[in-house]
């Protein structure tokens, strides 16, 4: 099946027709929807299963693949050789490195200083590919089993692709579910991380936010689980599984409410918005936005996490961290190296 995936996925790319593949956590099966045309859907459609592809601002033009054709495939996973732990001083842009690290200062300043309490700072870095875009699709699928990995192309668009550990919400007939995702460490066999202040306070952050935010839209039931390490590639996060019950007719509502999280933009919301917007300085596009499968009874999104642009012959890869008064910048900026690897070990 692997083959036929591959030879599917390049009739479309060959044709210039719109796609969105999803492979979800721990599971073998493939799905690509697909248009028989290069129309750009900026709405949705009624009665009718799609994919969605949205900016960091949903305030801009999201791209819908409506599902003229949705195709399913069940794939192995390939053996890949164990590789150990990768030296990252390679990645290391000194000019980038100080840019990011004085942005931090600034908002590590004014988290002191005011009511804000978390703001998460983002940048990218350009690689030059070794593997064509199907190879880095299958090395990114074998590698990372346990996240949420997608490929997305619109011709009028682009091609992004990426390996998201983070649930946005999926809804299954008035069941919703989400999950607080928070705090990065290197993953070390057998070992237990031992959390630091830090972490656990921006985690917990993210689950108030998102607890507060369902009660105000009107979901019922809400229940959260302990806090518990999970790993996503080489990463390991802080995540509270979050569940309630909703009407399948107010989805959207939810990905109003929630989107953008904590996770990926900040605490207050709108006030470390306006900070990433006046301090960034660059356009986040798709990255932190979201992107997901909708039918009938039910919708699961995920936050574009770990993901990379790509371009003929380089791609695009974005990373970033969450920032608190307790952050220290140069710790900042290595964990954003750190995170590189995940899409830089597939190119």
């Amino acid at each position: 099946m692997r083959e036929n995936l591959l030879l599917y996925l390049a009739d479309l790319l060959e044709k210039k027709l719109p796609f969105l593949l999803l492979r979800t956590a721990n599971d073998r099966r493939v799905r690509v929807l697909s248009q028989r045309d290069q129309k750009w859907f900026k709405t949705a459609p009624d009665n009718m299963t799609y994919g969605v592809f949205s900016k960091f601002q949903n305030t801009e033009d999201q791209v819908f693949v409506y599902a003229e054709e949705d195709q399913y495939f069940t794939i192995e996973k390939r053996q890949l050789k164990a590789v150990g732990q990768m030296n990252t001083t390679y990645l290391v842009d000194e000019v980038e490195q100080n840019r990011y690290v004085k942005l931090v200062e600034k908002a590590v300043s004014v988290l002191k200083e005011t009511s804000m309490k978390k703001v998460v700072l983002s940048r990218k870095q350009r690689f030059t590919k070794k593997a064509s875009d199907l190879e880095i699709l299958f090395n990114l699928l074998d590698k990372y089993t346990e996240a949420n990995c997608y490929f997305f192309y619109h011709p009028k668009v682009g091609k992004w692709m990426g390996a998201t550990p983070e649930i946005l919400v999926c809804v299954n007939d008035g069941k919703l579910q989400t999950m607080s995702l928070a705090g990065t460490a290197i993953y070390i066999e057998n070992e237990v991380h031992d959390w630091g202040k830090k972490e656990i306070e921006e985690q917990e952050l993210v689950t108030d936010f998102i607890i507060n935010n369902l009660n105000k839209n009107g979901a019922f039931d809400i229940q959260k689980s302990e806090v518990k390490t999970v790993q996503a590639g080489s990463l390991i996060h802080l995540s509270t599984d979050i569940t309630a019950s909703v009407s399948m007719d107010d989805k959207s509502n939810f990905i109003d409410a929630l989107h953008p999280t904590p996770a990926v933009c900040g605490m207050p919301r709108n006030q470390a918005l306006e900070f990433i917007l006046r301090n960034e300085n660059y356009d986040r596009s798709f990255y932190t936005g979201y992107l997901g499968v909708v039918d009938q009874n039910t919708a699961n999104y995920f936050v574009n996490l770990r993901c990379m642009q790509l371009y003929d012959q380089e791609v695009d890869i974005y990373v970033g961290g969450g920032i608190t008064a307790l952050s220290d910048p140069k710790s900042e900026y290595e964990e954003t190296v750190n995170k590189l690897l995940t899409m830089k070990k597939v190119l």
